[in-house]
């Protein structure tokens, strides 16, 4: 098999904690199939990203901006030979979307789900991902960082405490280990604050 490989978000910011993913991207030179590679890792073929590239998507510019090559199957790692992603042009699209996930999780709250920490997990996400696409035009320049929604200028109404507590669910949603603490408390605190007005507030403004 012949790929480059790369590393990036929490490794390259410099934000690892105890419970940070690794994120490994490999792009393959060849038709190399998924299985062949770790299960955790992102595989894109060269065409899947370039195309990524061209349309100016958000996972591009996180690329570009915050991605490092740790092998190259070449003289120069292939992304760097596509150049600058195009302009990112969805962020009031990905942010109306996000909303939408993020009042249905909301509701399912609301409603007594009883997946309270898989519907927390994903309101992290959601929040997580409308300041990382809001941050384009309101920061000048996208934010990744896991704590982008208190960096806007109008930062989440949400306290950090409840806000960690959140993504503490998504990460065992997803990767298992520890059970988050006071579940109960965060579902509260998700509900009483105003997200929904903050969220469509943020896209009102892109």
């Amino acid at each position: 098999m012949s790929h480059d490989i790369f590393i990036f978000g929490s490794l390259v910011r410099g934000e690892v904690s105890r419970t940070s993913d690794s994120d490994v991207l490999v792009i393959p030179v060849d038709d190399a199939h998924r299985d062949a590679y770790p299960a955790a890792w992102s595989v894109y073929h060269r065409g899947t990203m370039k195309s990524y590239f061209d349309d100016g998507r958000l996972f591009a510019w996180h690329l570009h901006l915050e991605s490092r090559c740790v092998f190259s199957a070449g003289p120069e790692n292939w992304l760097q030979t596509i150049g600058t992603p195009a302009p990112y042009r969805t962020a009031k699209s990905d942010v109306d979307s996000l909303t939408e996930i993020l009042e249905t999780s909301l509701i399912e709250l609301r409603n007594g789900s009883n997946s309270e920490i898989y519907e927390l997990g994903i309101c992290y996400t959601a929040l997580r991902d409308i300041a990382m696409s809001a941050s384009w035009r309101m920061l000048g320049l996208p934010s990744f960082s896991r704590d982008a929604p208190f960096m806007l200028p109008d930062p989440v109404p949400l306290s950090r405490a409840a806000y960690a507590r959140a993504m503490n669910a998504r990460h065992y949603s997803t990767r298992g280990g520890a059970v988050p603490e006071a579940v109960g408390e965060t579902v509260k605190l998700m509900l009483d604050a105003p997200l929904i007005v903050w969220a469509q507030t943020i896209g009102d403004g892109l």
